[in-house]
């Protein structure tokens, strides 16, 4: 008897420190696509957390050995993709170039959901979780040559409707983040004039910023009854 009520009392006492992480500062995310120019930028507001920031040149998405292993060798409570691969090309193109278009599913596809299911071990084994996925406008606003990198970011908006419903009693929550124009990135490698037509386009008449995507993610991480969905912060497209 006094077994299990000690035992009882340690689970009690696990999920009350992981309902109160963040209080002390000890929530761990593994932000993969955190080198790049917006993921870099998304981190600098992330002084709430302890951050792990993930690359391609520290781990290849394309290569399930390094996944795994990363996965093994770290310690995390949240995971947050921005990371994939995308190529420009019309649909009827990609015969010449099936390589680009292997890789895109390789990495995109494959590679991210190995990691979604490696880490999902160890937040299940913890009773506790967060997956938050950066989706795109272009999911329900296509734009010509990015048929597979929107069908890609289309796979992960249904896929976290799925592990919501498995994972859900384990405390785990999966969301996607569907981005619109945001300012960092790709953005701003495009003329001038034709980000001032983006802008005329979009409800809101402007660019969405960094602190803006940072707001969506803290209130994702702390609001555990929003699961299995994507928040569209698009300005209104």
């Amino acid at each position: 008897m006094v077994q299990y009520f000690l035992m009882d009392l340690s689970i009690r006492m696990f999920t009350t420190l992981m309902k109160y992480k963040k209080i002390i500062n000890m929530y761990r995310i593994a932000f993969f696509g955190g080198t790049g120019g917006l993921g870099s930028k998304v981190i600098e507001h992330l002084n709430d957390y302890e951050v792990i920031s993930v690359g391609s040149s520290n781990v290849d998405l394309s290569d399930s050995k390094q996944i795994k292993s990363f996965v093994e060798q770290n310690d995390f409570d949240i995971l947050v993709i921005f990371s994939n691969y995308n190529y420009n090309s019309f649909l009827h193109k990609y015969s010449d170039s099936l390589t680009e278009l292997t890789k895109q599913i390789d990495i995109n596809i494959k590679g991210n959901t190995q990691l979604i299911s490696e880490s999902l071990k160890k937040m299940r084994d913890k009773k506790w979780g967060r997956i938050i996925i950066a989706s795109s406008v272009t999911v329900d606003k296509p734009i010509m040559g990015t048929g597979v990198y929107a069908s890609c970011k289309a796979f992960f908006e249904n896929l976290v409707k799925t592990i919501a419903i498995e994972n859900a009693s384990k405390n785990i929550t999966a969301n996607c983040i569907q981005l619109g124009y945001m300012d960092g990135g790709l953005l701003y490698t495009l003329p001038e004039d034709f980000l001032e037509k983006i802008k005329l386009e979009i409800p809101s008449k402007r660019i969405g910023s960094i602190e803006e995507i940072y707001k969506t993610l803290d209130f994702i991480i702390n609001n555990e009854y929003i699961n299995g969905k994507t928040i569209k912060l698009t300005g209104g497209l």
